[in-house]
């Protein structure tokens, strides 16, 4: 078990990177088709590099490369997800003790392994989908269609951006798969990046691209639009919960490809083999 991801695993696993940009994508006319047209080819980006990782992970030399790779995008998630938190919840908090918080719950959550992380990404995913389904509907009498832009020339622009956020890290972990996996990791990406697609469109739709280039955090501040009575009445802190989930999966991903070089398999510590498994090695076959 410690070695094998399931197809639906990988596929929970992939479908978190593009969920995790919601919160810091500024929202514009052009937003909902930059993110379904920038998941698309990382969808494809990542079936190809999932296709060679088995062949890239037999070279010692190609595995410290990849971990080297996969720093910047772990230390920009990290970063952001500690300025989030202290620019909407802990104000007080100093940003040191936030990032230090978020490194040693990366770090543990990597301690598992990459199979292990896409397992419990498998219910993350789901969790966030229900609260973005949910959040949608609350607000769906709200949203003013005269806020719809047609595809624009900043269409390009923005694109590229989404790409530079995304795609380093999604190439870096679909390069660390085990075999078989190509599927799942671009049906993930596309179904992750619908759900970008689709609350970036609704936070357009709900605030208008004026507004929202107010904002810094526009789809977190729209989701606090979709109030349940008194209880709720701070729709953007569920709705921001399962999605810094989806980040910490993310950088735990990313961590497991840091360790790759230095374990036994997939981000799992290297461990003493016990008596009982040297002795299995010295029986015959």
């Amino acid at each position: 078990m410690r070695d094998r991801m399931f197809p639906r695993w990988g596929a929970a696993l992939f479908a978190l990177l593009p969920i995790s940009e919601i919160l810091y994508t500024p929202v514009t006319g052009q937003t909902v088709y930059a993110a379904a047209l920038a998941s698309l080819i990382c969808a494809l980006a990542c079936a190809g590099a999932a296709r060679i990782a088995p062949h890239w992970q037999g070279y010692r030399v190609l595995q410290w490369l990849l971990a080297l790779l996969a720093i910047w995008p772990l230390c920009r998630s990290l970063a952001r997800m500690g300025i989030f938190l202290q620019q909407t919840v802990f104000g007080k908090r100093p940003l040191w003790s936030l990032l230090l918080l978020l490194a040693v719950c990366t770090l543990l959550a990597a301690s598992t392994g990459l199979n292990r992380c896409a397992m419990w990404a498998l219910p993350v995913a789901w969790l966030t989908g229900t609260v973005i389904a949910l959040s949608g509907v609350l607000t769906m009498t709200q949203l003013n269609l005269s806020y719809w832009q047609a595809p624009g020339a900043s269409l390009p622009s923005q694109t590229l951006d989404i790409l530079r956020s995304l795609l380093p890290a999604a190439l870096v972990i679909a390069l660390s798969l085990p075999d078989g996996l190509a599927g799942s990791a671009s049906r993930g990406m596309a179904a992750g990046g619908a759900l970008f697609a689709l609350i970036s469109l609704r936070a357009a739709l709900l605030l208008g691209v004026h507004t929202a280039a107010l904002l810094p955090y526009p789809n977190f501040s729209a989701a606090g639009l979709a109030a349940i009575g008194d209880f709720a009445r701070h729709g953007e802190v569920f709705f921001a919960v399962p999605l810094l989930l989806c980040e910490l999966g993310r950088c735990a991903a990313l961590a497991c490809v840091l360790l790759l070089p230095v374990t036994r398999t997939y981000g799992v510590p290297r461990l003493k083999p016990r008596l009982s498994d040297r002795n299995k090695q010295r029986k015959p076959r």
